[in-house]
């Protein structure tokens, strides 16, 4: 898990989201073996063709191994699936607090975790 503050980008053929943090209330969010949920309210993008995720290094535990991010469209009922399976860190993986993401084609999965 991260104590750190997360974003994350979502990119469409018809355009981008922006950077929207992924936010909860009074709930330890991003813990390790947990799923964290987030609604985000966002203009139509089209289909989805990556996503940016990223942390501002913040608190103690600012280390982060992601698996994936799933993403529903509650409107069109379109889901995608962004494995990762990487470290988001300083000091680990690829040594970077960002990710850049695309949709799972395959049934493929490699923990670097």
């Amino acid at each position: 898990g991260t104590d750190a503050n997360i974003h994350i980008t979502l990119h469409g053929k018809t355009g981008d989201s922006g950077k929207q943090a992924l936010v909860g209330s009074g709930k330890n969010l991003f813990e390790r073996n947990e799923l964290s949920s987030f609604d985000l309210e966002l203009a139509d993008l089209g289909k989805l063709v990556k996503i940016r995720i990223e942390h501002d290094n913040a608190g103690l535990g600012a280390s982060w191994c992601l698996e994936n991010v799933i993403v529903t469209n509650v409107t069109s009922g379109d889901k995608y699936t962004f494995p990762c399976n990487q470290w988001i860190d300083k000091k680990k993986g690829n040594k970077e607090l960002f990710r850049v993401l695309w949709p799972e084609v395959g049934r493929w999965m490699e923990v670097n975790c």
